[in-house]
């Protein structure tokens, strides 16, 4: 019997090695690499911060189910122990001959090099079990490793040469981690590699130009880590390779033009590196190519015509470059583009026409160059838009009426601009907007009505216009607004009750206009807001002490208008405040010892106004105050010698008061103070020597003091 056995299991081996020639190879199943993305939004207005748009595009770890075929022309060397017969569809066969445990000892060096102890998932890791059973590990029918999975597992320490043992891997996934040091030059052994992921590291070093030896790879991955270098033109060997990020690294020198040769890539990542020189045309090749993401480098010359027949392109990324010469109107012909990002270069003339025909676009960025000529009325006809940003160029005319029928518009981004005339009253039929940018123009008339209907805005930035009449009180129907930006205009009237309903505001601008009226008392409903500027204005009447219920403010701005009366006590109770600037008004009576509470306080500004009495003495228990003025007022007294604590103190101007006694020495510790005015008072004494090495002598005033022998 056991002699019978023995021929049946010989018999069943010689005909399974007679069948395996013609075996196929499923066809390989990937999941498309996802990019992602942040989207650049414009800021306020006085913060001047930067609005150019960017979207982050990196290859991610697509899942393979089979090795993909091997190129005819490319076929990986044979084994030197039991190789099969060369074949043009099928991928190598595994060797027979290594023993897995060549395989479990490389996985143990990976365990004991990179932290496995303190690993987030180690099942099985150091076992007696098989290592097909150990967590991350996929292994074939002969127990050799086909798979290493270990993303985001807190790995540590640096990859092992030893890795490169493991000759019949097909995915090696090792993102998300805290890798370090260089990418093994064993890893180019990985005949039968279609997948390498190591993105989210911080591995270091240059590229290994042996990856280019990876005939089989399909997805290469090595994104958000510390490389350098330049692009190694190996790479172009890559003929199977269908996604490639090099993204966000420090990626050096020209793009090569051996990457033109990557027939079958349909996501290009390259973006946030130091990459200089052209953009090479021979990308135009990439006829399979959707996603191109080349932003945030340091890109010139022009954009390349042979763009335009990247038939297949969905999303053309190129922010953030110093890109010059016109925007090429081939770019029209991408039909299937969805999102266009050509802001923060230095692109010129007219924006093309041609753009309106491209019906599946999503997002339009074309912010912070310097295009000029009128925003194109064709642009009206991109339904799918969503975002559209022109903002920061030299546009002119007027804005076109035609962009109210973009009803799946959620952003409109025209800042900083030339454009005048009126706000379309048709943009109120935008019903899906959130933010609306339209500050820093030269627009003139009403605020719309219409605007009011917009019930899903989030921001309203009309400030630095030449907008005139009264502010609508149907902007205070917009519940969701936490953004209101009506500064510097030639806005009149009173402040509408109305806004005192935005409960979600966080940001009221109305500063720089021609208000008049009280303050209304109801703006203290307002609990998340942090900022409130309506200086600049006509505004009268007494600071409502409400305003002390805004415990989210940081600041406060209600200077250069006619208010009146005291400052409210309730002012103290904002924990939050970092600036209080009530200067430039009829303000009187004493300044609060409730101010002393202002912890976070950083700007306290009450000069110009009629405020009299002592300095309060709790002023000293400001420790993060950096500028303290109370220059022309009545105060009376001596100078707190208290105010000696303030270590951030920078600026100090207590001039023309009818402040008397000598002048503290404590005022000798203020070791940041750069400007003292001292002048118009009745003091005695003389300015402490430590600070004569301190003070700059042409803004500070001194009176007739001289610094102390």
């Amino acid at each position: 019997m056991r002699t019978v056995r023995r021929f049946w299991g010989v018999f069943a081996a010689v005909l399974i090695l007679l069948l395996l020639p013609s075996c196929g190879v499923s066809d390989e199943q990937r999941d498309g690499p996802t990019s992602e993305q942040a989207i650049g939004e414009p800021t306020d207005l006085p913060d001047s911060e930067n609005v150019i748009d960017e979207r982050e595009g990196r290859a991610s770890s697509g899942q393979t189910t089979a090795a993909p075929l091997p190129s005819t022309t490319t076929a990986p060397p044979p084994s030197t122990t039991a190789a099969p017969p060369p074949s043009t569809t099928a991928a190598p066969l595994p060797s027979t001959t290594a023993a897995p445990e060549t395989d479990r000892a490389a996985l143990v060096t990976l365990y004991n090099a990179t932290g496995g102890p303190i690993w987030i998932s180690n099942s099985n890791w150091l076992s007696d079990v098989p290592i097909g059973e150990w967590f991350g590990v996929t292994t074939d029918d002969n127990g050799r490793v086909t798979e290493l999975s270990l993303r985001a597992n807190q790995l540590s320490g640096v990859i092992p040469s030893e890795l490169g043992n493991l000759a019949n891997l097909t995915k090696l996934d090792l993102g998300g981690n805290q890798l370090s040091g260089g990418i093994p030059l064993e890893v180019g052994n990985f005949a039968n590699l279609t997948v390498l992921v190591l993105q989210d590291n911080q591995l270091s070093g240059e590229i290994p130009s042996v990856l280019g030896n990876l005939a089989n790879l399909t997805e290469l991955g090595l994104s958000t880590n510390q490389l350098s270098g330049g692009i190694p033109s190996e790479l172009g060997n890559l003929a199977n390779l269908t996604a490639l990020g090099l993204s966000t690294n420090q990626l050096s020198g020209g793009i090569p033009s051996v990457l033109g040769n990557l027939a079958n890539l349909t996501e290009l990542g390259l973006t946030n590196n130091r990459l200089s020189g052209g953009i090479p045309s021979v990308l135009g090749n990439l006829a399979n190519l959707e996603q191109l993401y080349l932003h945030t480098n340091q890109l010139s010359g022009g954009i390349p015509l042979e763009l335009g027949n990247l038939a297949n392109l969905t999303v053309l990324h190129l922010a953030g470059n110093q890109l010059s010469g016109e925007i090429p109107s081939v770019l029209g012909n991408l039909a299937n583009l969805e999102r266009l990002y050509l802001g923060g270069n230095q692109l010129s003339g007219v924006i093309p026409s041609v753009l309106g025909n491209l019906a599946n676009l999503e997002g339009l960025y074309l912010g912070g160059n310097q295009l000029s000529g009128e925003i194109p009325s064709v642009l009206g006809n991109l339904v799918n838009l969503t975002e559209l940003t022109l903002s920061y160029n030299q546009l002119s005319g007027r804005i076109p009426s035609v962009l109210g029928n973009l009803v799946n518009l959620t952003e409109l981004a025209l800042e900083v601009n030339q454009l005048s005339g009126g706000i379309p009253s048709v943009l109120g039929n935008l019903a899906n907007l959130e933010r609306l940018y339209l500050h820093t123009n030269q627009l003139s008339g009403g605020i719309p009505l219409e605007l009011g209907n917009l019930a899903n805005l989030e921001r309203l930035y009309l400030g630095g216009n030449q907008l005139s009449g009264e502010i609508p009180s149907v902007l205070g129907n917009l519940a969701n607004l936490e953004r209101l930006y009506l500064h510097t205009n030639q806005l009149s009237g009173r402040i509408p009750l109305e806004l005192g309903n935005l409960a979600n505001l966080e940001r009221l601008y109305l500063g720089g206009n021609q208000l008049s009226g009280e303050i209304p008392s109801v703006l203290g409903n307002l609990a998340n807001l942090e900022r409130l500027y309506l200086g600049g204005n006509q505004l009268s009447g007494e600071i409502p002490s409400v305003l002390g219920n805004l415990a989210n403010l940081t600041e406060l701005h209600l200077y250069d208008n006619q208010l009146s009366g005291g400052i409210p006590l309730e002012l103290g109770n904002l924990a939050n405040l970092e600036l209080l600037y009530l200067y430039d008004n009829q303000l009187s009576s004493g300044i609060p010892s409730e101010l002393g509470n202002l912890a976070n306080l950083k700007g306290l500004a009450l000069s110009n106004n009629k405020l009299r009495g002592w300095i309060q003495r709790e002023l000293g228990n400001l420790a993060n105050l950096e500028l303290l003025y109370l220059h022309t007022n009545q105060l009376s007294g001596r100078i707190p010698p208290v105010l000696g604590n303030l270590s951030n103190l920078e600026m100090l101007s207590l001039s023309y008061n009818w402040l008397s006694g000598e002048i503290p020495s404590e005022l000798g510790n203020l070791s940041n103070l750069t400007v003292l005015h001292l002048g118009g008072n009745q003091l005695s004494g003389c300015v402490p020597r430590s600070l004569s090495w301190r003070l700059d002598m042409q803004t500070s005033d001194l009176g007739d003091h001289q610094f102390c022998p």
